[in-house]
């Protein structure tokens, strides 16, 4: 692949929204899949927690993958490029799930392909779609709505501000790397994890597979999950939660200050309990002491509000707001 602007790329000196020019994000952490064929739609049906007949050229959606006990295995989008469907998914279990996908097409007209030549760049703060435009994309103003030019695909992503990934193939390095860069930012995908922190979008990574079901997640909170399509692998557990409203555990957004290192997975407790209550989802680091991330926390302990990182005796941590309502309350049975 040729060189690139985004080859400099670099981790923002403060994350923010309120940036003074557009910025261009390497999606590296990513990796982009296609799955085609005639039975496509009908076996990715029966695979995902998203109603997959939903998808066209111009809707993409956000979905999951688990175990037959509920339990996530992955986290992806998935839009259309013609008659094919292009899954992006965390890199590092990327390969694994497929494999796993794989097992089960048996004899159906299914294929599924590794697009290891794809590029995935992520746009921000392009509020006039100057960039967009002169990728000769539309911009697509509704949350997962999908714009496309030639073999160039870009789906809005939700945020606290408008964010587009962008999926192509080294003719969009080309086109990019054409733009004029002393006006456009040039960031690493932490800045992507930090918007999607700030959104509440959650993903899963080698860390955290089986250990969340989708409403551990919020996943039906952001258009995740559908209960009106047919069976997939753990939909009665899916269902059932929803039906009964007995969700214990929700995901929620915070912050904390630190010296010692925080990761994927992590444990956290209350100050007056030596029992684990929640597991950091993702996690960054601001300015190498703040930490901000999305972690699955018991309810009860959200109300109690005394948060320990690592330990009881660990760093206290503060719930931040996040920009969607998060069920607190358990429904009556």
């Amino acid at each position: 692949m040729t060189a690139s602007i985004l080859d400099n790329a670099t981790t923002p000196d403060r994350f923010s929204i309120d940036l003074d020019k557009p910025s261009l994000v390497k999606i590296d952490h990513l990796a982009c899949y296609q799955i085609d064929g005639e039975d496509a739609a009908q076996f990715l049906q029966g695979q995902f927690s998203n109603d997959i007949n939903a998808i066209s050229p111009a809707t993409g959606q956000l979905s999951s993958y688990s175990t037959p006990k509920g339990r996530m295995l992955a986290i992806f989008y998935i839009c259309k490029r013609g008659d094919e469907f292009l899954l992006i998914i965390s890199k590092d279990i990327a390969e694994a799930i497929m494999e796993r996908l794989q097992m089960y097409i048996m004899r159906s007209k299914v294929s599924i392909k590794a697009l290891d030549e794809t590029s995935l760049i992520g746009l921000c703060n392009d509020a006039s779609g100057e960039i967009l435009n002169s990728l000769k994309l539309e911009v697509p103003k509704d949350e997962y709505q999908v714009s496309t030019s030639n073999a160039l695909v870009c789906m809005n992503i939700p945020g606290i501000s408008p964010r587009y990934l962008i999926i192509g193939d080294e003719t969009l390095h080309k086109e990019i790397t054409s733009l004029d860069t002393n006006n456009i930012n040039v960031y690493s995908n932490t800045y992507w994890q930090w918007l999607d922190i700030m959104a509440g979008i959650p993903n899963i990574t080698i860390n955290t597979q089986e250990a969340f079901v989708p409403q551990m997640a919020n996943m039906e909170l952001i258009e995740g999950v559908s209960f009106s399509k047919g069976c997939y692998p753990g939909q009665e557990i899916v269902a059932r939660l929803h039906y009964l409203g007995n969700t214990n555990r929700r995901m929620f957004r915070i912050e904390v200050e630190q010296d010692e290192p925080i990761n994927i997975g992590d444990d956290i407790y209350t100050q007056d309990s030596d029992q684990p209550i929640g597991k950091f989802m993702s996690v960054i680091t601001e300015a190498g002491k703040k930490y901000s991330g999305l972690a699955v926390l018991r309810i009860e302990a959200v109300k109690q509000n005394q948060l320990a990182i690592g330990s009881p005796s660990g760093n206290s941590a503060q719930i931040m707001p996040l920009p969607y309502d998060v069920p607190i309350e358990l429904k009556e049975k």
